[in-house]
């Protein structure tokens, strides 16, 4: 039974909106993947969640409840809200740490990471998947152009970005024995990177990690790359790139998948950031390639904004997406910081990998010819919408 002067502090969680038999609900989601239930929270009862900040004990929650119905709630009903977020995981408690331990246990076992979205965001069939991909990509011809050294493509819905994913991979065709780095958007991770160290499950096969890339930036180098951190096992930057990638390629490839955190995060690294790009430089040769799986703006009601995204808005991300693609290409880490650091109410979540990608440029002394392939604005969620590009470059 919780004390009456427990504290509790929420995790930081996904809310969805939704209903059960046309009841509204709150469905409370683990974005990180310490917890794969999804728990529904009465409507009456989500007010309480925004005082669950570590400065309010039940006794304090009681007395909201009380005051929020007009009548009196009792304690118990309080402690037993509290206690099921807690043992659901959703609470920063002694509950959660065994969480972890658990989680982490299963995730160290596994000699290769799985799919996380197969069945929701593609099909797990083989023959199905197969289909799938194939209809995206006759989506936009392209013509027999070089593939880019540099790709950019989105880590959006793939049936919401299918043409822009159709340009990037269309024209992505390596020779066998090539490493793929692939940067992808760390949504929620803690440091300012982390490379996942194993090979990733696809409905094709696996697409094989670089061991012999890692264990250079781990040994040579002598950089902590924060692997297997957890954020990788929910994470889709990354998990749909492998998805085109070990489909047109199939097994004639490595990868060396490394979540990027934001631009702050990059900078706060400071020269644990800067080792990781010489380590990255030195291994780039005529078979290493770079992907960046990554959307840029998120616009309208649905990511906080008081007003819905319409053309005016889209107009103006799209040219600040063309703009920080320009600059990452051109190894400009000054002025892109700068331009990402003035514009942050359009919430790149890209900039971390633009910002990585700029140092690396700068650092192998070259600049990338590049070109934007295609560009859209596309609707997500009521009154909002997110920006995408498909982009490449040479060295």
């Amino acid at each position: 039974m919780m004390p009456p002067d427990f504290k509790p502090i929420l995790r930081q969680v996904d809310a969805i909106p939704g209903t059960i038999e046309g009841k509204p609900f709150l469905f409370l989601r683990d974005p990180v993947g310490f917890v794969d239930e999804v728990l529904p929270i009465p409507q009456e009862a989500v007010f309480l969640l925004r005082y669950m900040d570590g400065n309010h004990d039940l006794r304090d929650l009681q007395a909201l409840a009380t005051k929020r119905f007009g009548q009196i709630v009792p304690l118990e009903e309080i402690v037993k809200f509290v206690q099921t977020l807690d043992e659901k995981g959703f609470l920063w408690s002694p509950t959660f740490e065994k969480f972890k331990e658990k989680v982490y246990e299963a995730w160290f076992a596994l000699p290769a990471r799985p799919m996380a979205h197969a069945n929701i965001s593609y099909p797990l069939d083989p023959e199905e998947a197969k289909a799938f991909i194939e209809e995206i990509l006759k989506l936009e011809p392209v013509d027999g152009a070089k593939p880019p050294r540099i790709l950019i493509a989105p880590h959006i819905d793939l049936r919401v970005g299918a043409k822009c994913y159709a340009v990037s991979y269309k024209r992505f065709k390596l020779p066998p024995g090539s490493r793929v780095i692939i940067l992808g958007v760390g949504h929620y991770l803690d440091y300012p990177f982390s490379v996942l160290t194993k090979d990733i499950h696809t409905p094709f096969g696996l697409l094989r990690f670089d061991r012999g890339g890692f264990f250079y930036l781990a040994n040579s180098k002598r950089l902590e790359l924060f692997p297997n951190h957890i954020v990788h096992r929910r994470e889709h930057s990354i998990e749909f790139q492998a998805l085109f990638l070990r489909y047109l390629e199939e097994d004639s490839i490595v990868s060396l998948p490394i979540l990027v955190g934001s631009h702050q995060l990059l900078e706060a690294g400071g020269e644990l950031t800067d080792k990781l790009v010489e380590g990255i430089a030195d291994l780039i040769d005529d078979t290493t390639y770079i992907v960046l799986g990554i959307d840029f703006c998120h616009l309208g009601l649905r990511y906080g904004d008081p007003f819905p995204a319409g053309e005016e808005i889209a107009g103006i991300a799209m040219r600040f997406d063309k703009k920080v693609i320009e600059l990452a290409f051109q190894g400009e880490t000054q002025a892109l910081k700068e331009e990402l650091t003035k514009n942050e109410p359009l919430k790149c979540c890209g900039s971390g990998c633009l910002y990585l990608l700029a140092k690396l440029i700068a650092t192998l002394k070259t600049k990338a010819t590049g070109e934007i392939y295609r560009q859209e604005a596309l609707p997500f969620g009521e009154g909002s919408i997110v920006t995408v590009a498909s982009a490449g470059a040479n060295l």
